[in-house]
């Protein structure tokens, strides 16, 4: 920035300054008045244009401007110089009438910089070279040359050195001028200069040092590899490739794109295989080094069709498959035909090809479906997919059907069978019991489409209807008995099973006889015995046939009123009489059921059914479990733990490949459940896998030793530490004991579900025959 403030105003006389300044800088003049003139005070400035500068609007910018300091000092700023902002600028003031000037010419210049020199230039051994380097300014400016840590150059009587409008000429380059040369730039006027570093490298011969394929050199067709081509020389080398052929006279054109020393095969082919040459040149010379491409052919399936053939009839399939080397074939049916007519063979037909033939002497419809090929080589592996058809005449699976009807229920007779191709399909009707115009009417709906099922609206046709299908292979009949069907007869027979203190199985005898479809659940309705003197709303629950017939959620120690019906797909039918029943009382948990479930087991987890509470909510299980070696439960190997309400353990901790006996005990306020047993044996890990507990134990076991020697240190070194004072406790520990124990009658009670956590207890000791418990006064 440049700052000028001698002037003084408001002045008598007129003046002339000039300033020379550096694009980019700034500029800072000041118009003042020493003493305030009697009259107003007038300052004003105009620039190159005669046109007054002004202060700069709010929120605006602008690189000349004008400021008031006071009310004697209006400043000129210029905040970046440059050829445009060069020229006259006036400070104008008026005194006693008489107008007076300051004028100032500001011109802004270029420093010197460079233009057309490269920072690293080459230079050949044994010749003459130009160290070019040029430089532009406002005028031409004077280059003087420097060698490394600045020392000037000076040309010597051999003139190995010459400095020329054109850069610095070095004759005769060895070894020795390789380093760093500064070119220096000066303006001779302002005194301004600017500096480059030039590194000067001698350069040498290319020699490739690898030349490699990435992955490697042996390719899969339709795979992509590289070449890459790796020399040292200086200046870096510039890279060519080429393929050799063996005939002089082939133009092939190369199947890869070159990317500066490497050539890239997107999707190489066995045309590819060959040998390949890369050539480094600079401007010492070439060298030239050469690596063999070897491609291999993934197999080609060239014959897998499709095929067709009659039931009982003969058939072959055959797969045939191409690659180098020649592939293996085999051949696989997605379906479930086991049959051994099938006749298996193959043959190998060149180097290249092979194939394989599929006889079937004896055509059935397990035959028909998908047939995958797989052929398979070094290269890689590919399969095909071929569809064998098989036509044969409709089958059905059941020649005579009886359909049911009722009231309000549209009913289908359907016609389902199997054949290929399809059938057309045709209905008949024969009764002796309607009248002719009901004859007329079913033959209307059954002649209206012969292959959609027949669909009847109400229930007054009932009868015997003939299904025919015909296809080109043959024909096939089917009876449908087209009868009334009625709700189920009341049940026979319900009784209680199991009972707890909240659930009750019930055994239902359905009817003998249904006039009607089959039976497909039980409906019943229950509540209280007091509940059925107030409302004749009560609980329904509905099973299925195939279901327990178990209602949960009952009031413990309640007397129940229930009744059942038998329900088809007509309806349900009545009602039986009453049965009364009378939940338990509130107890224990029953016994959990083990879900020995192979895929939980394999992912580290045991689960259980969990049992009815019966009527206090389960708060925790224990868990028990041994190993078992030889079909014997090492019980002093065994574990116990406690843990919350849940219905799965996890065995991550357990050993692999190795059998385990467990126990489980369910528990409530009122108590345990009975134990729940079970035999697992676990899969075999990973080799070298450890167990998460494994693990744990050998951190455990690694701490736990290096604090005993701790401990021990600290007892022979200064008779500190835990084992020091477990030494001088234990006689006080005994006598409390005795004091309590003289006779020896109480041992540790380690009955199972006790918290391990917890206090300890005392019993009975049998061994002595006193009787001591938890709340003894012993």
């Amino acid at each position: 920035m440049f700052i000028v403030s001698e002037c003084s105003t408001c002045f008598i006389g007129n003046q002339n300054h000039e300033y020379r300044l550096k694009t980019g800088s700034s500029f800072y003049m000041e118009c003042r008045c020493d003493e305030r003139p009697p009259s107003v005070v007038i300052l004003k400035w105009f620039g190159p244009n005669d046109k007054e500068i002004m202060p700069p609007g709010p929120g605006t910018k602008s690189n000349v401007y004008t400021e008031w300091w006071d009310d004697l000092t209006n400043s000129l700023y210029i905040t970046n110089m440059s050829k445009s902002s060069s020229g006259e600028y006036k400070c104008f003031t008026v005194y006693n009438e008489t107008h007076y000037v300051h004028t100032y010419d500001v011109q802004a210049y270029e420093a010197p910089y460079f233009i057309n020199t490269k920072e690293t230039q080459y230079v050949i051994n044994g010749s003459d070279a130009l160290i070019t380097c040029e430089a532009k300014g406002d005028i031409n400016p004077l280059i003087s040359w420097h060698k490394d840590n600045f020392e000037p150059i000076e040309i010597t009587d051999d003139n190995k050195y010459e400095i020329s409008s054109e850069g610095l000429l070095i004759h005769n380059i060895s070894i020795e001028d390789n380093g760093v040369y500064k070119c220096v730039a000066a303006d001779y006027e302002t005194g301004e200069e600017v500096a480059i570093d030039i590194k000067v490298e001698v350069v040498t011969m290319p020699e490739i040092v690898e030349l490699v394929a990435v992955p490697e050199n042996i390719a899969y067709e339709g795979a992509s590899i590289s070449m890459e081509c790796i020399a040292s020389g200086t200046p870096p080398p510039e890279y060519s490739w080429k393929k050799i052929y063996k005939n002089a006279h082939v133009d092939g054109k190369p199947n890869y794109k070159q990317i500066l020393n490497k050539i890239e095969f997107e999707n190489v082919d066995k045309n590819d295989t060959g040998i390949y040459e890369c050539i480094a040149s600079n401007t010492a010379g070439n060298v030239s080094k050469q690596i063999r491409l070897n491609v291999l052919v993934p197999p080609k399936i060239t014959q897998f069709k499709n095929a067709a053939a009659v039931e009982n009839g003969t058939v072959q399939v055959v797969c045939r498959a191409e690659g180098i080397p020649v592939p293996k074939i085999n051949v696989a049916f997605f379906g479930e035909s086991d049959d051994l007519s099938i006749v298996w063979d193959s043959k190998v037909i060149s180097d290249t090809e092979t194939e394989m033939y599929l006889s079937f002497l004896r055509v059935n419809r397990s035959h028909e479906g998908s047939y995958i090929c797989n052929a398979t080589n070094d290269a890689d592996s590919v399969t095909a997919e071929m569809y064998l058809t098989v036509f044969y005449k409709p089958v059905f699976k059941e020649p005579i059907e009886n359909v049911w009807g009722w009231n309000g229920n549209a009913v289908n007779l359907t016609c389902d069978q199997e054949s290929n191709p399809p059938a057309n399909i045709t209905w008949r009707y024969e009764s002796r019991d309607i009248s002719t115009e009901k004859q007329l009417e079913i033959n209307r709906i059954i002649l209206n489409d012969n292959n959609v099922p027949v669909i009847f609206e109400n229930d007054t046709m009932y009868g015997v209807y003939e299904c025919i299908a015909k296809n080109e292979y043959g024909t096939a009949k089917k009876v449908v008995v087209f009868l009334e069907g009625y709700a189920p007869p009341p049940i026979r027979n319900a009784i209680v099973m199991n009972i707890t203190s909240t659930s009750v199985i019930f055994a239902i005898v359905g009817p003998e006889q249904i006039n009607g479809p089959p039976v497909v659940g039980f409906t019943s309705e229950y509540d209280l015995l007091n509940n059925y003197n107030i409302t004749d709303i009560h609980i329904n629950r509905t099973w299925s046939i195939d279901r327990p017939y178990k209602i949960n959620k009952l009031k413990p120690n309640s007397s129940y009123l229930i009744k059942f019906a038998a329900v088809n797909d007509v309806g349900a039918g009545s009602w039986s009489n009453y049965l009364e029943f009378v939940t338990l009382e509130k107890s224990s948990p029953e016994e959990p059921t083990w879900s020995t479930d192979i895929e939980s087991i394999k992912n580290g987890i045991l689960k259980w059914k969990v049992g009815e509470d019966n009527g206090e909510q389960i708060d925790y299980y224990v868990i028990r479990y041994c190993p078992v070696v030889y079909l014997a439960i090492q019980n002093n190997e065994c574990i116990e733990e406690t843990i919350d309400p849940t219905n799965e353990f996890y065995l991550n901790n357990l050993e692999g490949n190795m059998t385990y006996y467990f126990e489980l005990v369910a528990h409530n306020v009122l108590g345990n459940s009975s134990i729940a047993s079970t035999y697992i044996t676990l899969p075999e890990r990973e080799p070298g896998a450890l167990t998460a507990g494994s693990t744990l134990g050998i951190v455990l076991v690694a701490v736990f030793l290096g604090l005993i020697l701790l401990d021990f240190l600290l007892l022979v070194l200064k008779k500190k530490g835990v084992i020091a004072s477990c030494i001088h406790k234990k006689d006080k520990k005994t006598e409390t004991i005795n004091a309590r124990d003289r006779k020896g009658l109480l041992r540790e009670n380690t009955e199972i579900g006790r918290s391990s956590d917890g206090p300890k207890e005392f019993e009975y000791n049998k061994n002595t025959g006193v009787v001591t418990g938890k709340h003894s006064a012993v």
